[in-house]
């Protein structure tokens, strides 16, 4: 049986690109919660969609691109019947060369911080001539026998997002910038790599070297939420994934997710669900 925390999920192919269009089932956005192996970008034409990304939701509209770096969580949330969009997939393989790129493109981090982007007309209209590209190339022959073709063009798109984000950040509004938006961050940072052995504060806080009480403030001053109720969220996802995707036992999932006991653990997900996890998976 897989044990992973979140399962992973990912294409078989190195590259892929999806047109969506309004009343299409070309791609159907999935609520489970996954760890996605393949990195991606989202460009909204019409519509909305949204999605959570590392436990953070992102809406996803007309003249917006969402990158998504590879390994992150990802749950789909909801999907406008007009929404029209195109759909850049890429494998761990093509991952290596954007690792090669981040030594030299700083705006890499602010990418994985700042992952949604507002376009202009004239922005939307080029990443749209990108992906109609990619889209009409996709399966020619010559292309698929030359994988560096694929990589060169995705480079470009890169280098065209780093300009963009290199214009756009400078101007971003100033609470963006802030010290607490900087730390809140770097929690949910951490968040994603330990959430499922740690769900003190306090070790958040001792990690951020401030104190849990601080922790806590630039919660609540960020996202309105108690820094207790987002380390919660983030393992009661997990759980439903467990619960949801795999035939492990509840004693298995309480292991897994670092609780003392099956016992413990089903109170806890029945405080923050209403349902014991017998309960929520019968419910599926």
């Amino acid at each position: 049986m897989n044990k992973e925390y979140i399962p992973t999920v990912g294409l078989e192919k190195d590259f892929m690109v999806i047109h969506h269009k309004a009343g299409s089932n070309s791609f159907e956005l999935n609520d489970d919660i996954v760890r996605l192996s393949n990195g991606a970008f989202i460009l909204g034409l019409e519509g909305k969609a949204s999605i959570s990304m590392n436990f953070t939701p992102h809406e996803i509209t007309a003249h917006t691109l969402l990158t998504i770096i590879p390994h992150h969580i990802v749950q789909g949330l909801s999907m406008s019947p007009d929404f029209e969009g195109y759909i850049v997939l890429f494998t761990p393989s093509f991952a290596s060369d954007i690792n090669l790129l981040r030594s030299n493109l700083p705006f890499m981090t602010e990418m994985r911080y700042n992952p949604l982007v507002n376009l202009t007309e004239e922005e939307c209209n080029l990443f749209t001539n990108f992906c109609r590209f990619f889209y009409a190339i996709e399966g020619n022959e010559l292309i698929n026998n030359s994988p560096e073709v694929r990589k060169g063009l995705l480079t470009s798109l890169l280098y065209t997002l780093g300009a963009l984000y290199r214009r756009q950040l400078p101007q971003a509004p100033a609470e963006k910038q802030s010290r607490a938006n900087i730390i809140f961050k770097k929690f949910l940072a951490l968040l994603v790599e330990h959430y499922a052995h740690e769900r003190s504060v306090a070790f958040y806080a001792n990690e951020l070297c401030i104190t849990p009480k601080y922790l806590g403030t630039i919660c609540r001053e960020v996202s309105s939420k108690m820094a207790t109720d987002i380390i919660a969220s983030a393992v009661i996802l997990d759980a439903k994934a467990k619960l949801h995707n795999s035939d492990l036992t509840v004693q298995e999932i309480s292991n897994s997710l670092n609780f003392p006991n099956a016992s413990f653990f089903g109170r806890y997900f029945k405080r923050h669900t209403g349902f014991s996890p017998m309960q929520y998976r019968e419910s599926i």
